[in-house]
């Protein structure tokens, strides 16, 4: 193949490599937005109240991620003419997901609690629907465009690093939005512009994750009969179900969205200037974000120096939990907040590491179980990643919405005048900085269960060679 290989000895090469990982950047520009800003549109523009909001969007991503199994499963037994399964889904999704995020961001005017929620499940049901296949189709990806497995490795760094370069650059969102704020901007105006430029505009740009190649196509001999083998597979498959299962203890955090704590509790001097909480906040994530980033690009050093990506999972669970007690230890009141956004930026040190070591445990995964059982079933054991994240995100939802109402947090009466209730202020803090640091806390145990040594995928992946060039005569 002409052009610079992604690395020395692999089939992807480096052009193919950028455009399936700034789609990525994409798909993770607008997931930010709907992720870390729906909530609190619902509470704060549409006026819902957290524990009916929070019950709503947790039915939804707790239904959601039930139906991402069934989705991989008619991924996996599903091709198009072309003998492709993965890339064709990401030419046409984003468009219909980035429409329905710009439909979620407005406000239709419709008057009390009922109305508004039944809106916001009919919708978001349909935008996670439309959304699980390419986010499965996406990820399934890294396993189907090389069987080379430096290259995968180096796929999954690279597409993890992008997700998050997506994320952090949504950081931008807030002081945008303290910006216009300050100028008597309405706030309704503020997201829909956002949900259109981010929304819409991220998924336009994910499209880019279609000019990848799929290299290794499934034979009837590899490919799993009907949903029950499709699931029994993924049951069957020790590595996923521990990661899945961490993952999910992970959602019992005890928190809510940083949003509500910097924008009600923080204001901060820097260089003599007066700056607001929202701004604050993007400081204090671009400063963590900096410091995971760092690590990213050594991920798979970091791996083969401490003994593999099980124990990258681990290191990056017990650093979060140290660094965020100390951090909450210092406070935040006054200028004691940058203190505090510098311990909690070396604590953020290997964050980012997760997905990177996550994405790369599945792919070794679906190499274990073609070795050991003869079956390949990517899209099912991606799912299982989706599925994980949104059981986690669904509990964290349900959580933050039920914290909110019990904090007696009213936006509406905030915005006519009234004080935030002394439960808020004395509570905020330690649900902002210790919540998560419960949910890392479980999120190693199951991790400690995993078996699988590099010398064990060093023989599968020896062993699988043979296999395929036998098949290859």
């Amino acid at each position: 193949m002409k052009g610079k290989k992604f690395v020395k000895e692999g089939q992807v090469d480096k052009v193919e490599a950028w455009k399936w990982s700034f789609g990525v950047f994409g798909q993770n520009l607008s997931c930010a937005l709907m992720m870390n800003w729906f909530f609190i549109f619902c509470t704060d523009v549409l006026y819902i109240n957290g524990v009916v909001i929070g019950t709503v969007l947790g039915i939804a991503r707790v239904w959601d991620s039930i139906n991402d199994p069934l989705m991989g499963t008619l991924i996996d037994h599903h091709k198009f003419k072309n003998g492709e399964k993965f890339r064709p889904f990401l030419r046409f999704t984003p468009i219909a997901v980035g429409i329905i995020i710009v439909l979620l961001f407005t406000d239709w005017g419709f008057h009390g609690d009922m109305p508004k929620a039944i809106y916001v499940l009919i919708l978001y049901l349909l935008y996670d629907a439309i959304f699980t296949v390419q986010d499965i189709s996406m990820w399934s990806m890294t396993s189907v465009m090389t069987d080379v497995p430096d290259e995968r490795d180096k796929l999954s760094k690279w597409g993890r690093i992008m997700a998050t370069i997506g994320f952090s650059f949504l950081g931008i969102f807030p002081i945008v939005m303290d910006s216009l704020k300050s100028n008597g901007v309405p706030l309704k105006t503020i997201y829909f512009g956002g949900a259109v430029i981010f929304g819409l505009g991220g998924m336009i740009l994910s499209i880019l994750s279609s000019s990848a190649k799929e290299r290794i196509i499934d034979d009837e001999s590899t490919v799993t009969e009907n949903f029950k083998d499709n699931v029994g597979m993924l049951f069957k498959n020790k590595i996923v179900m521990l990661v899945l299962l961490g993952n999910i203890l992970n959602g019992l955090s005890l928190t809510v969205p940083a949003a509500y704590f910097f924008q009600h509790k923080v204001s901060a001097t820097l260089f003599g200037n007066e700056i607001g909480g929202l701004t604050v906040m993007t400081i204090f994530y671009a400063v963590s974000y900096f410091f995971s980033g760092i690590t990213m690009f050594f991920a798979d050093k970091i791996a083969h120096k401490i003994g593999g990506m099980k124990n990258v999972l681990i290191m990056a669970n017990v650093v979060t939990v140290i660094f965020r007690v100390i951090a909450f230890f210092i406070g935040f009141e006054g200028n004691r907040i940058w203190i505090s956004m510098i311990v909690f930026g070396l604590g953020s040190f290997p964050s980012n590491l997760f997905g990177i070591a996550r994405t790369a445990l599945w792919g070794d995964s679906i190499d274990y179980m073609e070795w050991k059982t003869g079956k390949r079933a990517e899209a099912i054991t991606f799912a299982a990643q989706t599925f994980c994240d949104k059981i986690s995100n669904a509990l964290n939802t349900v959580i933050a919405g039920a914290l909110l109402t019990w904090l007696a947090y009213d936006a509406q009466a905030i915005e006519a005048g009234a004080q935030l209730s002394d439960r808020f202020n004395t509570f905020i803090w330690p649900l902002f900085m210790l919540g998560p640091a419960i949910g890392a806390a479980l999120y190693t145990i199951p991790l400690l269960f995993i078996n699988y040594p590099n010398s064990l995928k060093e023989q599968v992946i020896s062993d699988l060679k043979v296999r395929r060039a036998e098949k290859a005569k």
